[in-house]
This record gives structure tokens, C-alpha cells and sequence, in this order.
């Protein structure tokens, strides 16, 4: 474990010391709360004091430290008023500060470790002018009066690394992008380097629906993972991977030979549900992490079984819940994160039509697939629990057979969850819906949204009181991002950061499902899910 001296200003906020020092505590490094004299046995010095209230000894102390090999992460404040020594050390002194407000933070170089997979963000809070010192690599920009200013830069001095954060990070460390780049920032400075490395991914199933295969590798080949092998039943189905993978791909047509014969270290499940556990778990044993296609399995007993074997091996399993970066969705769930239409109690989703169902498709086939409801019914309850997180009280259901007698799935799904606090959320699916509803009608205390349609280009409604006067109006939808799935995954795997999608919220969505469908064969009866929240 890396160890860290915290030099933070006695004059800040107690709040904002403890969460930059919960933040690298979180990253897995060690941390000491230190003075600019006492940071022998650190590996790294985090620097949140003014530049002015360091005297000569302690910037000799740090520059020496440095020089020697150590780190230094300095915060925007260090350089404010700084000496023309410890100027030199950090490699910029400060300008001018702007005002508290809003912008965009642009990644100008991710070929550095720091910024690997990470996304231009959104952030409040001031910006620091700077008038460099020296050479430096500059990692993030924001635009300030026409200009790009460097917000994160990296420079060596000597036999170590300095990182300079140009901006305040008490006020930042709570929002998800900055966190990310500062407690990378420090077990970089702390001799960390993640550069080289990979996960390289094995696909079992390349099957020719949709192209999923190609999707899945390519999307890991942008999070800079590396797809190694592909398994599938088909011959010509490998042969294909090769061609749009690259002839360096090894196929099989048995999974046990490409665990036996491959160093795949992560596989990646794509074949059809009623094979989601047994391949799961069968690659879990072979001492593989697992990403799974949605819906994660068939039954809830299935799913905790995986998390089980998951737990028990130390290995990650999670769910290609892709659609958690659909853009409409992020839309409607940043509305609500910013509080505008107030506590969200009420919830209605729809997806459907009117049309027969396919015979020739294996998810027509409950044996096979599960059910209607495990298919786009997995990403509407994916949906519906996150933006409702709160523990599930009881759940019912009315499914129904009454037109499409040649294939086993069912023709209409109807879920009612009940959360803690009267909450309540119904999703609906259907083939025999010959007049539709909104996508998503969402009610809160201070307002409502609603989503017509499956066109993003339509935009969300949004209806709020939040200020005390109506607001009715149209916002925007904001870009797909399905690629942010295998970047969080390559994140928690390489630098341990959390996983987005956890199995335990995947088997809630199973749950949801299965429990919908026993309460219907019981007449509608509420049922509580059988496993802890």
C-alpha cells in the first residue's frame, strides 16, 4: 500500500480535509496528515497548503523529497503566493483565479496513465490561471476568456513525479470525474504505473444477432483492453471473428478448450440465457472474471449462485447492463439528480406494440429465453431501480397468453413494484398493444417528466415547481455512451475503482422479473424478494 503525507491548510474547512482524505483512502493509499517538514516514509505528498504558508525549510524539505523520488501532487492553492523555489518545484505559479463556475473539463492528452479511459466532464467550481514554469505535459484543459488554460498537468523532477491540479479540490472532490482524476493523480505521484497494462478478453459467442460479438470486443478494445479469443459452436462464426478481429484472435468451438488453452483472463458471455449461469460459473472456476449479456440469468436461485461462486473464487461477474449509458436515460436520471421535479415517488414505463411473435428466434421459447419479460423488460427494471434506489418492499404481476400461441413466451407483462416510503414503479410490456403509452412517465414532488417515444431527437418533457413557478419544457437528450461500460469495467479491473454494475443490483432486475411472474400465477398476490438488500 502507498503512503501518502496530507500537507493540508489549517485554515480550511474540517469537511474538506476529511473527504479528500476519505477519497485517497478509498483509492487504496495510505494516509498521514503531515507538516511540509515531516513526510519522511511517504511515498507521495498531497499539497493543499498556499504556497505562502510554507517557509524555506519545508520547500527545500519537499524539493529534496522530490528530487530523491518521491511524489508530489500539489492542489491549486499551493501555488498561490508561492516562492520562487517551490514555483519552480510544482512548475507554474499562479496568475489569476476565476470565479466560481460552471464548465467543461476537455481531456487534452489520455495517452498518460492518469487520464486513461477517462471522458471530457462537467465541473463547478473556480479555475486557476497559470503562467508555466518549466516543461510540463498538460493532461486536462478548461477555457477561460478565449484561451485553453491547463487544469492537471505532469512533470518530472529529478528522480520523481510531479502532478498539479489547477483548481480547488475540496469544492470538486465530490463530483465523479474530478475524484477519479485526483486519487489517480496521487498513486500516480505515489510511483504507481498502470500503462501497460491490460485484461485480456476471451467472447463466447459470436453468434451473427445484432453483431453483438464484434460490439462487445471492439467496445473492449477502446477501453484498452485486449480481445485475445472467441468460442463459438459455429465454425463459421469464428472464422468471421477473425476476419473482423484480426487473424492473432484464437477461436474454439468448446469453452473448456478455450479456458484450458488460452490466458484469457475475462470472459465475456453472449450466448443464449438459458446458458448465463452454467457458463458463468464454469468460467468463474476457471479462475476467470465474467461479464454476462443481459438479463444476467434466468432465475434469481441462478443469479445468486453466480454471485456465490463470484465471492468465493475472488473474481468480478457483472452484467452488460450497456443501456445504463443510453443518453435519454442519462438525460432523465441527471433531471432528477439535480432535484427539479423533487423526490421521485411514482414511475411508469412502457415498451411494446401490436404484432405476432416470431417462430424462427430462441427468445421466443420461455425454456430458452425465460420469458418476454427478460428481454428489453431487463433494461426497463435496470432502469426504473436506479433511478428508484431504495429497497424493494414487495412486488406483483399480471402476465398474460391470449393471441400468440405458436411460440411459449408471453403476449403482455405488467411488473408493480412497491419500494420503502410508498414509492411505487410499473413496468409494462406487450405484443398485443395495439394503442401504446408514454415510455416513461416519472412523478415527483416538485414535478414530472415524460418520454413519448423511443426518439431521442424528441427530447424529455419536463415539468417543474421547483422554484415555485411552473416550468414546462423540452430538454435535451445527451449522446449514447454504451463504450462506458467496458471502460468501468478495465477501471476496476486495472485500478480497482468501483464496478458501475454491480451482480447484486443485476439480480435485483431478475428479481423483479421472476417475483412479477410467481405473483401473476398466485393471482397478483404481493411477494417480498428473497435475499437481502
Amino acid at each position: 500500500m502507498n503512503r501518502v503525507a496530507f500537507v493540508s491548510d489549517p485554515a480550511a474547512a474540517k469537511e474538506s480535509t476529511e473527504a479528500i482524505r476519505s477519497a485517497l483512502e478509498k483509492a487504496g493509499l495510505s494516509v498521514s496528515i503531515a507538516g511540509p517538514m515531516n513526510i519522511d516514509g511517504a511515498d507521495a505528498v498531497v499539497l493543499a497548503m498556499p504556497g505562502k504558508s510554507i517557509d524555506a525549510a519545508g520547500v527545500e524539505a519537499l524539493s529534496r523529497f522530490v528530487k530523491n523520488g518521491g511524489g508530489l501532487l500539489a492542489l491549486g492553492s499551493a501555488a498561490r503566493d508561492a516562492s520562487e523555489p517551490l514555483a519552480k518545484l510544482i512548475g507554474a505559479r499562479i496568475k489569476s483565479h476565476s470565479p466560481n463556475f460552471d464548465y467543461n473539463v476537455v481531456v487534452s492528452d489520455g495517452e498518460h496513465p492518469i487520464t486513461h479511459r477517462i471522458q471530457d466532464f462537467r465541473l463547478e467550481d473556480e479555475l486557476v490561471v497559470l503562467e508555466p514554469m518549466g516543461e510540463s505535459r498538460t493532461l486536462l484543459s478548461a477555457w477561460w476568456e478565449g484561451k485553453p488554460q491547463p487544469l492537471a498537468f505532469v512533470r518530472n523532477e529529478g528522480k520523481g513525479r510531479v502532478v498539479y491540479l489547477a483548481n480547488s479540490a475540496s469544492r470538486a472532490i465530490g463530483r465523479t470525474g474530478w475524484q477519479k482524476v485526483f486519487t489517480r493523480a496521487a498513486r500516480f505521484a505515489a510511483g504507481e504505473d498502470w500503462a501497460n497494462k491490460t485484461v485480456k478478453v476471451g467472447v463466447i459467442g459470436y453468434g451473427g444477432a445484432f453483431n453483438m460479438g464484434k460490439l462487445h470486443a471492439q467496445s473492449c478494445e477502446r477501453a484498452r483492453m485486449k480481445p485475445v479469443a472467441v468460442c463459438d459452436v459455429d465454425p463459421k462464426r469464428t472464422a468471421t471473428a477473425k476476419t473482423e478481429l484480426g487473424e492473432h484472435i484464437q477461436t474454439f468451438t468448446e469453452v473448456k478448450d478455450m479456458l484450458d488453452k488460452t490466458d484469457v483472463e475475462m470472459c465475456i458471455v453472449i450466448t443464449p440465457h438459458n446458458t448465463h449461469a452454467p457458463l458463468s460459473i464454469q468460467c468463474l472456476e476457471a479462475g476467470r472474471h465474467v461479464v454476462t449479456e443481459k438479463p444476467y440469468t434466468i432465475t434469481v436461485d441462478e443469479a445468486t449462485r453466480v454471485i456465490e461462486t463470484a465471492r468465493r473464487v475472488k473474481k468480478m461477474a457483472t452484467v452488460f447492463h450497456n443501456r445504463r449509458w443510453d443518453g435519454d436515460y442519462m438525460t432523465i436520471k441527471r433531471i432528477i439528480d439535480s432535484g427539479a421535479i423533487g423526490e421521485v415517488f411514482h414511475i411508469e414505463c412502457f415498451m411494446g406494440g401490436y404484432g405476432e411473435i416470431k417462430t424462427d428466434w430462441w427468445r421466443s421459447y420461455k425454456e430458452i429465453s425465460g420469458g418476454a419479460f427478460h428481454d428489453w423488460g431487463a433494461h426497463f427494471c435496470d432502469w426504473v431501480l436506479n433511478l428508484m434506489p431504495y429497497k424493494i418492499e414487495s412486488i406483483s404481476g399480471d402476465f398474460s397468453k391470449r393471441m400468440w400461441h405458436q411460440v411459449s413466451i408471453e403476449d403482455h407483462t405488467l411488473a408493480h413494484v412497491r419500494f420503502e416510503g410508498g414509492r411505487t414503479a410499473t413496468i409494462e410490456q406487450s405484443s398485443i398493444a395495439a394503442i401504446g403509452k408514454q415510455r416513461f412517465r416519472i412523478l415527483g414532488t416538485l414535478g414530472g417528466i415524460e418520454q413519448k417515444g423511443w426518439d431521442a431527437k424528441d427530447g424529455i418533457r419536463v415539468v417543474s415547481y421547483q422554484n415555485g413557478q411552473k416550468f414546462d419544457g423540452i430538454v435535451p437528450c445527451m449522446k449514447d455512451d454504451w463504450d462506458g461500460f467496458y471502460r468501468n469495467v478495465a477501471d476496476h479491473l486495472i485500478l480497482g475503482e468501483p464496478l458501475a454494475v454491480t451482480p447484486e443490483s443485476a439480480r435485483k432486475v431478475i428479481a423483479v422479473i421472476n417475483l412479477s411472474e410467481e405473483s401473476s400465477k398466485k393471482g397478483g398476490v404481493p411477494i417480498k424478494p428473497p435475499f437481502e438488500q
